[in-house]
C-alpha cells in the first residue's frame, strides 16, 4: 500500500514539474491538454522585449502620392499591395466633384518601382464603366506573387444613393504586376451570396497566406447585406483567382484580415467606437466569436484601421488614437502603430507615427522586409468639418516606409 501511494505522489510531482518546464506549450498552438477557461489570454514568456536595439522616427521615409484638389476634389479610402516583382501600388477612391461619400467616384492607382520614392501617373481603373452616375468604392486589391496577377475588387453604388440593394461588385485584373489593367467586369454573382447584396469590401487590401496548411490562398473580407443588416465574410481562392468561395459569417463592420501564426488568421473589425477581433484556424472558412479588443484605441464614432502579419506570430496594427472633436475639426488624429508578438492576442508596444489628422490606413511588407503604410493625413489636429468645398490639401494620402526592425521582437522605437 505504501509503495502504491509513493508511486501516486511521484506521478503527481512529475505532472507538476512538466507544467513548469519552459517550452511545454508554444505560443498560439492548440494544447494537447485542455486548460481551464480564463478571461485573459495566457501569454507565453518570450523574455525581455526590445533589448537588442532601437528604431528612430528619423529613419522613416515619406512620400505623398495623392493630394486633395490635384486631379480630383478628394482622395480617400487607400489600399496598398506589394506586387510579385517588388513594386508598390497604392489604390484609392478619386471623388471627382465632392469629398462626400457616394458622390461621383472612380478607383485610381499609382505604382512605384523604387518602393515608394517615386510614383507613376495615376491610372483610372473604373472610368470605362462609369459615366458620372456611379460611385466605385472600397478598392480592395489582392496580389498573387506567384502569377504576377493583382485582383482589384470594388463596390459600385448608384451616385448619392445609399440603397445597398442597387450595388454591384466589379473586379479589375492586372497580369503584369500592375503595369497594365484589364476592363472592369461585373462579378457580383461570383463573390456575393444568393439573396445578399454588397455593402462594401475591407477596406484595405486582402492577403495571400504565406505559411501552413492554407499557404497560397488568396483571401479578403467582404461586407454583405441581406436587406436588413450587414455581416462579414471572407472570400477566398485556392486556384490563383480562377474561382472564389465564401466563408461563414463574422461580425459585420469595416475590417481587415492578417496572418497571425501558422494556420491562423485574425480579423480586426471596426464596430462603433471600438475594435473587435476574431480568429480563424481553417483559412477564413469559419471564425470564432468576435470579442472586444480593449488593448486598442477606442474613440467616438471610430475609424477603419489596418492589421498586418509580418511572419511567425508577429502582428502589427495601425490606426488613429483619436482626439478631441471641436466645432471646426473631427476627432480623427494621432496615427499609432501597435505590435503584438502573440498572434494579436495582446499588444505590447505602441508608437505615435503622426500627430495631426489621421484616418483610414493600410499596410504591406516590402520585398526587403520593411513595412509600408499608406494613410489619410491632414494638416490640422483632426480633419476639417467644413461642409462646403473643402480647401485643396485638406486631406492627403501619405506613405511611410518603416525600417524592417519594427517587426523584430528585439527592437522598437527609442
Amino acid at each position: 500500500m505504501k509503495s502504491e501511494k509513493t508511486n501516486v505522489y511521484r506521478a503527481v510531482a512529475l505532472v507538476s514539474l512538466l507544467a513548469l518546464l519552459p517550452g511545454t506549450f508554444t505560443a498560439c498552438a492548440d494544447d494537447e491538454i485542455q486548460r481551464p477557461e480564463v478571461i485573459t489570454p495566457l501569454m507565453p514568456d518570450l523574455g525581455p522585449e526590445a533589448t537588442e536595439g532601437t528604431v528612430s522616427l528619423s529613419q522613416i521615409e515619406r512620400s505623398t502620392p495623392f493630394t486633395a484638389g490635384t486631379g480630383a476634389n478628394s482622395y480617400r479610402i487607400p489600399s496598398m499591395v506589394t506586387a510579385g516583382d517588388g513594386s508598390l501600388l497604392v489604390f484609392c477612391e478619386a471623388r471627382h466633384d465632392s469629398w462626400v461619400d457616394k458622390s461621383y467616384t472612380d478607383i485610381v492607382v499609382r505604382r512605384s518601382s523604387d518602393q515608394g520614392k517615386n510614383w507613376s501617373e495615376a491610372v483610372n481603373l473604373t472610368e470605362s464603366a462609369n459615366g458620372g452616375g456611379y460611385a466605385f468604392m472600397d478598392p480592395t486589391p489582392v496580389a498573387d506573387p506567384e502569377t504576377g496577377k493583382i485582383f482589384l475588387f470594388c463596390c459600385r453604388w448608384v451616385k448619392l444613393d445609399a440603397d445597398a440593394t442597387k450595388t454591384r461588385v466589379f473586379r479589375i485584373v492586372s497580369s503584369d504586376n500592375g503595369k497594365s489593367w484589364g476592363a472592369p467586369e461585373d462579378v457580383t454573382d461570383q463573390v456575393i451570396r444568393t439573396g445578399y447584396f454588397s455593402s462594401g469590401f475591407g477596406p484595405g487590401s486582402g492577403i495571400r497566406i504565406s505559411q501552413g496548411k492554407y499557404a497560397g490562398r488568396l483571401i479578403f473580407p467582404s461586407r454583405q447585406y441581406d436587406g436588413a443588416s450587414s455581416s462579414g465574410v471572407a472570400v477566398y481562392s485556392d486556384d490563383h483567382g480562377a474561382t472564389w468561395k465564401i466563408g461563414s459569417e463574422v461580425l459585420g463592420g469595416e475590417c481587415q484580415i492578417a496572418e497571425s501564426g501558422e494556420n491562423r488568421l485574425t480579423i480586426n473589425i471596426r464596430k462603433g467606437a471600438d475594435r473587435y477581433s476574431a480568429t480563424s484556424k481553417d483559412g477564413g472558412q469559419t471564425w470564432s466569436s468576435a470579442i472586444k479588443d480593449s488593448g486598442l484605441p477606442s474613440f467616438e464614432s471610430g475609424c477603419h484601421a489596418s492589421v498586418l502579419g509580418t511572419g511567425g506570430n508577429m502582428v502589427l496594427y495601425c490606426g488613429p488614437k483619436g482626439g478631441v472633436q471641436t466645432t471646426s475639426n473631427d476627432n480623427r488624429s494621432e496615427l499609432m502603430l501597435y505590435r503584438s508578438p502573440t498572434c494579436a492576442e495582446g499588444w505590447t508596444r505602441s508608437q505615435q507615427l503622426y500627430e495631426l489628422a489621421a484616418g483610414y490606413s493600410d499596410m504591406t511588407l516590402l520585398e526587403d522586409g520593411r513595412v509600408a503604410i499608406v494613410f489619410e493625413a491632414g494638416p490640422e489636429k483632426g480633419f476639417t468639418r467644413q461642409t462646403g468645398n473643402r480647401p485643396a490639401g485638406w486631406m492627403r494620402l501619405d506613405v511611410m516606409v518603416l525600417p524592417k526592425e519594427v517587426t523584430d521582437y528585439g527592437y522598437w522605437f527609442e
